[in-house]
């Protein structure tokens, strides 16, 4: 009987390490996330000036950080659309909007967008069922995957301790590789719409040329799909049909 019991604890403790090396990996996948954004000195400079109500000046140094560094903060972006809003650039307050609610999503953003949407006669504002479960998705992202991972690795164990006894798996394997799979996704792909805003007055067309058929002018500030970039145009959703847009006249949100 101590021989039996012997044998068990040496086979665990030959699975400890296996466990422990799965599990890091495991980790690895979860947790391999980049932060979007990161305190620069033109952010900090930038804060400084709002605080002091210098708008005109703050908004260079975080149009710097913005363009140049790529690196920006929720205050900032919705410092930024203050700004705008203030200056009736209308355009400009709506795609800092977009861009903070892509990354720092927030009903009370998705209302402000909506209500200067209304204020200007623009389409695209009117989110959707499925925009709401995105963002409440996007809100609560690592929550989401710690779950997954919480659920993962002591379904890791509880697999190899069930495969060693010699007893049947049955589907365990295909679900844990279903939570697995999930989690990957999550973490490496991103299921939001690519979303744009027209920043200019153009013309819509119906397809990748000069020479194509005009489709419709439209005013600027309209918020559409982006379905493809295609060299100088892009492919957009305009009422539920794919019509292209030259890039120049488009602000790719997120990107």
């Amino acid at each position: 009987m101590r021989v039996q019991k012997y044998e068990r604890f040496m086979k665990m403790q030959s699975l400890s390490p296996k466990i422990f090396i799965i599990a890091a990996l495991f980790l690895t996948l979860v947790f391999n996330i980049q932060a979007n954004s990161l305190k620069n000195n033109n952010i900090t400079i930038g804060d400084s000036l709002f605080e002091k109500k210098d708008y005109q000046a703050a908004i260079i140094y975080y149009k710097k950080a913005f363009e140049e560094d790529h690196a920006f903060s929720q205050q900032m972006l919705s410092r930024m659309a203050m700004i705008e809003e203030s200056a009736d650039h209308y355009v400009m307050t709506l795609y800092y909007l977009n861009t903070m609610y892509s990354y720092y999503p927030d009903s009370r953003v998705i209302q402000k967008m909506e209500d200067l949407g209304d204020k200007y006669h623009l389409s695209g504002y009117s989110y959707t069922d499925l925009e709401y479960l995105i963002s409440i998705y996007k809100e609560y992202y690592y929550y989401i995957i710690f779950s997954l991972s919480a659920i993962g690795i002591p379904f890791i164990v509880y697999l190899f301790l069930r495969y060693k006894k010699g007893i049947g798996l049955g589907m365990r394997p295909f679900i844990f590789v279903c939570i697995l799979g999930g989690v990957f996704y999550l973490n490496n792909y991103d299921i939001t719409p690519s979303m744009g805003i027209i920043k200019s007055d153009c013309i819509i067309m119906e397809g990748p040329s000069s020479g194509s058929a005009v489709v419709e002018n439209i005013d600027a500030g309209h918020r559409v799909r982006v379905i493809r970039q295609e060299g100088i145009w892009y492919e957009i959703d305009w009422k539920n049909q794919y019509r292209f847009v030259r890039d120049v006249y488009l602000l790719p949100i997120g990107n």
